[in-house]
């Protein structure tokens, strides 16, 4: 569930004009909702964000005033929420049982309105193992102190999570009154840091707030009871190191339960910065050999039906180790976040797709259901191995031709290859024009010579000293060619698979299921499915929606069993209500086996297509499936 807070974080990332179609496909919303949202932060924080011809741009430093203002009476910070947040803070952070009546008092509201918060309060708090004991007025939070260590983060930090935002760790400070915790990350850091361990910015602070806690609770005498190390732990010493810069830094000596409950924390929050090295006892620590064998068993069968592969030491390493604090957050019915405008399935969807497989693996193997969210951290460590895999084999081949002059064609060389970096390489560098011939291997030549034997492919003319706009030429050109090759694939691939017989359009007033059936109908009439197609089609919808805020949808199944390869295209006349999201324009896949070298650059190519608003609109008013196909040729 998005906020205006969403669209305030996605607008102060740059400072830039976004088009309300950008900012809706970001958030996966209306344009209509954005509007709302413009409204509603203007109306809480006055005239922050304006509108003009180039789209709504963000007041960056009125803001800031607004939210050092106090908050007017009776705004949020006032609801029901920040109401239940307090209640649930003093209950426990109290030594013993805690009157309503004072509750109330504090709170300023009827003894009637405190009784409708504890029965929010008790299904909140039953999700941490935690209860709720009532002895007339008297009421008190019993249950484990690390479960209510985990509601006290979440209390500190829910604000956060809603916004989809980084933990606030200056917040954190001020409601424990822990001025020291500012500086405290930047100290931890160094820390791990010789012991080779590693930690992401989400993490750190999410790290750092149960440390907070940690303190905080030991301030107030209560400690931890169930939490010991083995005498030959291997993150005994790392985790002592911590315990001695939580006692520099908070004045706090940490008893040796609580040295046990931070190896603990560790575990779940840091990583090896080196996983491969498994001779490494600290690197034995993180590692468990029941995920590790999940994981290695996952990473076969997915480079098995995608032909891709993955089968690297160090990426199943930190992929076994997140599944591990996944299952364990699963336990504790939590799940991870991923921060506003951080989702990969709009802008990498070959990437979201491997990590949904990855997921329903996990699902099959170990009975937890994986959220959109943690789909969506699995997907982070996908796409970081794609890149470090593929980072050659989709790059346009530059070739330099520049006369030798001294050391200057080294130089030039650098500067290009620092302007095609992520979409091309320099495999080349020719100093003699004689060696330039019609059979040179190159997808674009930069050359500061006349070439009259150049191969058929673009030539870019420079100087010995490149200027800012021959390095934007080049970097321009290099990108176009690179789409053009992802466009030339997917235009080929897609005319043999699209079918006159798995074109249609449907009458009005159908739901996502019935669509689905008449779009599977099709495919299966036409033989390229059999009878379980419909049921694996919505499989894959149940784990994370293929439906796209621009008004199209793509379902297709998680592993690709089809006879053979096709799409079944079916137009509304009016949109299809998919869960929420009107749709327009839905595209079936049916993937067989045969298809799989092709589906990486297709698979993108298709759906970068359909998440642009203006492109499905084009491709929703085909008439014909002639036009069909012209257009989506055309829009690739």
């Amino acid at each position: 569930m998005t906020s205006f807070e969403d669209l305030l974080q996605i607008l102060s990332e740059e400072p830039r004009p976004f088009s309300s179609g950008e900012l809706a496909a970001r958030l996966a919303v209306s344009t209509r909702t954005i509007r709302n949202y413009v409204t509603a932060a203007n109306e809480r924080y006055g005239r922050v964000i304006t509108a003009s011809h180039s789209g709504y741009r963000l007041d960056a430093c009125a803001l800031e005033r607004a939210r050092m203002r106090p908050a007017p009476a009776g705004s949020r910070d006032d609801g029901p929420e920040a109401r239940l947040a307090h209640i649930l803070r003093v209950l426990v952070a109290a030594q013993g049982p805690v009157s309503v009546f004072e509750l109330a008092e504090q709170l300023h509201v009827s003894d009637s309105t405190i009784e409708a918060d504890l029965g929010k309060a008790r299904p909140l708090v039953a999700q941490f193992g935690l209860r709720l004991a009532r002895d007339h007025e008297r009421l008190s939070l019993q249950g484990e102190e690390a479960a209510q260590r985990r509601l006290m983060r979440r209390i500190l930090t829910g604000a956060a999570v809603r916004r989809r935002q980084f933990i606030d760790v200056a917040e954190v400070a001020h409601r424990l009154r822990e001025p020291e915790l500012l500086g405290f990350k930047k100290q931890l850091r160094e820390v791990l840091d010789g012991f080779q361990l590693s930690i992401n910015e989400w993490t750190a602070d999410e790290l750092v707030a149960h440390i907070a806690i940690m303190v905080d609770r030991v301030r107030h005498g209560r400690s931890v009871h169930d939490s010991q190390l083995p005498p030959d732990d291997a993150l005994a010493p790392v985790s002592r190191a911590v315990s001695e810069l939580v006692a520099k830094v908070f004045g706090v000596q940490v008893p040796e339960r609580e040295v046990s409950y931070l190896a603990l924390l560790l575990l779940t929050k840091a990583a090896p910065a080196y996983p491969e090295e498994t001779s490494n006892p600290e690197v034995r620590a993180f590692l468990d050999e029941h995920y590790l064998a999940m994981v290695t068993r996952i990473v076969a069968k997915l480079n098995a039906n995608y032909l891709v592969d993955l089968a690297d030491d160090r990426f199943i390493a930190f992929l076994a180790m997140h599944v591990r604090s996944l299952v364990q957050r699963a336990a504790h019915h939590d799940s991870a976040r991923i921060p506003v405008g951080q989702s990969v399935k709009n802008t990498h969807p070959l990437v979201h797709e491997l990590a949904v497989f990855i997921a329903r693996q996990i699902q099959v193997e170990t009975g937890i259901q994986v959220s959109e969210d943690e789909i969506g951290f699995i997907a982070f460590h996908v796409g970081g191995r794609l890149l470090s895999m593929h980072a050659q084999d989709d790059e346009v081949a530059v070739a330099v031709v520049v006369p030798r002059y001294y050391d200057v064609h080294v130089s030039l060389m650098h500067a290009v290859e620092i302007a095609v970096a992520g979409t091309g390489r320099v495999d080349r560098v020719i100093t003699d024009v004689d060696d330039v011939g019609p059979d040179l291997a190159a997808d674009l030549i930069v050359s500061t010579v006349p070439l009259p034997n150049a191969p058929d492919v673009p030539v870019i003319r420079t100087g010995l000293l490149l200027t800012d706009a021959d390095l934007e030429r080049i970097r321009e050109m290099t990108a176009d060619i690179a789409a053009g090759h992802k466009r030339f694939k997917a235009a080929a691939w897609l005319t043999t698979v699209m079918e006159p017989e798995l074109f249609t359009r449907i009458p009005d007033g159908q739901d996502r299921d019935t669509a689905l059936e008449s779009a599977a109908s099709l495919l299966a009439r036409a033989g390229a499915v059999g009878p379980e197609f419909l049921d694996q089609v919505k499989e894959r919808e149940r784990l994370s929606t293929t439906a796209f805020t621009s008004g199209a949808a793509i379902p297709h199944t998680i592993e690709m069993t089809a006879a053979r390869t096709a799409i079944a295209v079916c137009l509304a006349d009016r949109p299809v209500d998919w869960d929420g999201t009107p749709v327009k324009l839905i595209a079936m896949l049916c993937l067989s086996a045969d298809s799989r070298d092709a589906f990486g650059d297709v698979f993108d190519a298709v759906i970068k297509a359909l998440v642009d608003p203006a492109k499905v609109a084009r491709l929703a008013a085909a008439d014909s499936y002639d036009a069909f196909v012209a257009t989506m040729l055309d829009v690739l």
